[in-house]
């Protein structure tokens, strides 16, 4: 479903501009371990790359991007388990863990997070979304993006840098959760992993 998890960096108010550029390094070596996952890795599940395909794509690193979020666990159902409708018409069983409440140009948005954990083991909050940019830029599905969970910390850090694109962006052999409609975001998140170069939208 996901490509390896992307972590996120610890950051030092005191030595601002030193760790921008730690974060900024990061995600380029992140992506750069994303492109040799696709060209040498990648199991197309016998659907081969699209023709041009030249690996994935992303908007320019944006510090903008890089949200303070508020998870609203008050929400009405929260921590109930629900299904997520999935690519290939199965269901994904999710845990709601409430709504991520954050502002862009000063208008409060949310999305629906769902409790999961990562390969590591750890707790993260799994958030799929769309936004103005799906069909246009980004994969018309929809794209994902993690946040580090830790109960007692608020705010959280929500990243759109780290939106990546479910695998069924790649090859539609993989079962991929939609996100729900309330995640549909009025905005255009020019963050993140755009669509595949060599692939049409979607």
């Amino acid at each position: 479903m996901t490509h390896e998890r992307h972590d996120h960096a610890h950051h030092d108010q005191e030595h601002e501009h030193h760790h921008t550029f730690d974060w900024q390094t990061e995600l380029e070596q992140l992506r750069q371990a994303a492109r040799h996952y696709y060209e040498h890795r990648f199991d197309w599940r016998g659907h081969g790359p699209p023709e041009g395909f030249d690996g994935p794509r992303w908007f320019p690193a944006a510090p903008e991007w890089r949200l303070a979020a508020h998870l609203d666990r008050d929400v009405p159902g929260a921590g109930d388990h629900v299904e997520l409708a999935t690519s290939t018409g199965q269901l994904r069983h999710m845990t709601v863990a409430g709504q991520l409440v954050f502002e862009v140009d000063q208008h409060e948005h949310r999305l629906t997070a769902f409790l999961t954990h990562a390969a590591d083991g750890f707790e993260v909050l799994f958030v799929p979304f769309r936004d103005a940019t799906s069909s246009v830029e980004t994969y018309g599905a929809g794209r994902y993006v993690e946040v580090p969970y830790e109960p007692d910390e608020d705010p959280l850090e929500l990243d759109f840098n780290y939106a990546y694109n479910p695998s069924c962006a790649f090859s539609p052999a993989y079962d991929c959760p939609f996100p729900p409609p309330a995640n549909r975001l009025s905005i255009a998140v020019q963050a993140g992993e755009m669509l595949p170069s060599g692939s049409a939208p979607h």
